[in-house]
């Protein structure tokens, strides 16, 4: 089988689809919170049902973890900020009280970290390689940190962070979750043997294909975390600039 061809799983598709038919049946949202929420969507949906995957459980280790990023970091700021705030209001009161104490920073921040260094433990991984079952356990909880992490950010909760808080609480993100990419980068000998046996492709050596992996890792955390503490620096300069004006 050619390392390009499609994979599809059924599992996300599906999911994808009922979370489109709910969003688009629930209150009315401006066009540009619908094109994010679709973006979002996408960037679950299709990491899955591509040639992604197939290069990502068959050949390669850099791809694997570009999914994993688009699934954790990318998606779920999106699929946050295409919610209206009603919308985020009604996934509250359905989470209830464990919903609400999931997305406490104090309880988030952690589950997060240590959700993201769990699903890259060399024994979880190279199972999940081998078992589709466990490959899409990885993913649904990669999704599932992601949204748990970024909602204390992105929603109008009761309890709404102030501006500092986010800073400090995205910093603190930014710090922990870099070590992984970092021994990616310069590790010398492959962590999985699942791929220190996989066919190789592009020319790639596992211990280069970690290597190149660990640097797509730190480097699309380095922009979506210095991105979003921008936003909210400027946001604290501006209600400075307001109080100072006042």
């Amino acid at each position: 089988m050619s390392p390009y061809s499609f994979s599809f799983e059924p599992l996300f598709l599906v999911l994808g689809a009922v979370a489109l038919v709910l969003y688009l049946r629930a209150r009315p949202a401006p066009w540009w919170r619908i094109v994010l929420f679709c973006i979002g969507l996408a960037l679950v949906v299709v990491p899955v049902n591509s040639p992604l995957e197939t290069i990502a459980t068959e050949r390669l280790l850099l791809i694997h973890l570009l999914q994993n990023v688009m699934l954790s970091d990318w998606a779920p700021p999106l699929l946050i900020l295409g919610l209206t705030p009603a919308m985020r209001a009604a996934v509250a009161r359905a989470g209830g009280r464990p919903f609400a104490a999931l997305t406490r920073p104090v309880v988030s921040l952690p589950v997060w970290l240590v959700g993201w260094y769990a699903i890259h433990w060399g024994v979880f991984y190279d199972f999940a390689l081998r078992h589709r079952a466990g490959l899409n356990v990885e993913h649904v909880i990669l999704v599932g940190i992601g949204l748990l992490f970024w909602w204390p950010v992105l929603s109008d909760s009761p309890r709404r962070l102030t501006i500092p808080v986010k800073i400090a609480y995205l910093g603190a993100a930014f710090v922990a979750s870099a070590f992984l990419g970092l021994a990616f980068i310069f590790s010398t000998s492959p962590f999985y043997d699942f791929y220190a046996r996989a066919p190789r492709l592009w020319g790639l050596s596992p211990a280069k294909d970690q290597n190149l992996g660990g640097i797509l890792m730190n480097v699309e955390q380095t922009f979506v975390f210095l991105a979003a503490l921008a936003y909210f620096l400027w946001q604290l300069l501006e209600e400075e600039h307001a109080a100072g004006t006042a």
